[in-house]
């Protein structure tokens, strides 16, 4: 491509040939079989909107992009491409922190004697990248879920290729337009597509990128063997998410550095977890490796569960929902779903696209009618 900003690839890779008369936009390819003669025999394997979504995602991660049915998916193909990499049971490194659904399937693949599992505890202050040597591969989230801990990529993945380990990463809170983690090092990077990729709050999908192309094909063989692919209307609607990402993203991360300020000073929210902000222990690195905040925050409230999900029912514009990237503020106290290390008063929000102001207001007057005017 002639363009190089992110900003420019988002709304132009993956698209058709132009010529008189052609479709501006790749219309859905219903068909599960096609006529021999090339690559494309069946859509388990490939399709044409598939293609089309994992070139153009391949293009801002900068690697070959395997599209798969929900981001769960994608974290199976991952870790199942290592264990097939290694010929056994891999030794694996992740933070507790990692999203909890991530670490429920490393466990259960741990019990089963899949791989055989380290989770280290981020809050102990131990330095992660001391900890990497004789490990097959180390698994991030940065930032992380949902306490946005920030991780140096750069650093992680120089010494887990001292160690002779892989480093994945999964970038769904930063998405593809704020962070790039195969070009800082790491080997693998996952979304969960169904967040800010397709950001609309309708569709299901996952992907993992790499630059190396042997492990492009150990994912390919995944999707393909255990069928976990991704239908043509979802990888439609995935692509056409995808070209607004950088102008969604773009307002949505200046959404919530406003918020973060706002909840920072209101006297009600003990702490609150952004790595923008300047009270952030993350904020040089953050700045350094994100060219955004993004558009996840959390924050602590005081008093009982109750009174935390009396604050999240009370909100007027954002929505008390469990999942986050979609162009609606959405807000939920996280404890509520148990898995995760997480006190029982943290609310994270993921903030969306509407005006900054109403916002704002929205999470005052929710924290007034709970706590009381100050």
């Amino acid at each position: 491509m002639l363009h190089r900003n992110l900003e420019t690839s988002v709304v132009h890779a993956g698209r058709g040939e132009r010529y008189p008369g052609a479709p501006l936009n790749l219309p859905v390819s219903f068909s599960s079989t096609y006529v021999a003669g090339t690559e494309r025999v069946y859509a388990r394997k490939t399709q044409v909107n598939t293609v089309a979504l994992e070139t153009a995602l391949g293009v801002l991660e900068s690697g070959e992009a395997l599209v798969f049915s929900s981001g769960m998916a994608a974290v199976a193909a991952a870790i199942d491409s290592v264990i097939q990499r290694t010929g056994r049971a891999p030794r694996i490194l992740a933070p507790d922190d990692l999203y909890a659904g991530t670490l429920g399937q490393l466990r259960e693949r741990s019990r089963r004697g899949e791989i055989v599992l380290r989770v280290y505890t981020a809050d102990d202050g131990e330095d992660l990248k001391s900890l990497v040597s004789g490990y097959d591969l180390v698994w991030i989230e940065s930032p992380s879920n949902p306490l946005l801990r920030v991780y140096d990529i750069q650093e992680l993945a120089d010494e887990c290729h001292r160690s002779g380990a892989l480093l994945c990463v999964d970038s769904t809170f930063a998405t593809p337009i704020i962070q790039n983690p195969l070009t800082l090092g790491a080997d693998m990077v996952v979304h969960s597509a169904s967040k800010y990729i397709g950001g609309h709050s309708d569709l299901l999908a996952g992907v993992a990128i790499t630059a190396d192309s042997s492990l492009a094909r150990l994912l390919e063989g995944h999707r393909t063997l255990y069928g976990s692919v991704i239908g043509p209307m979802e990888a439609f609607l995935a692509l056409r998410g995808l070209r607004t990402l950088a102008i969604r993203i773009e307002r949505a991360s200046s959404n919530a550095l406003h918020l973060a300020t706002m909840l920072e000073a209101h006297p009600a929210v003990i702490g609150v977890n952004y790595p923008y902000l300047n009270s952030s222990p993350y904020r040089d690195l953050a700045r350094a490796q994100m060219s955004l905040g993004g558009a996840m925050v959390s924050f602590e409230l005081p008093g009982s569960p109750y009174e935390v999900e009396r604050f999240c029912d009370s909100l007027r514009i954002a929505v008390n929902s469990t999942s986050l990237g979609g162009v609606e503020t959405q807000a939920e106290r996280r404890a509520r779903h148990g898995g995760e290390s997480v006190s029982p008063g943290l609310v994270r929000v993921s903030v969306g696209i509407e005006n900054r102001g109403d916002i704002n207001s929205d999470f005052e007057q929710a924290l007034e009618k709970v706590y009381g005017p100050f």
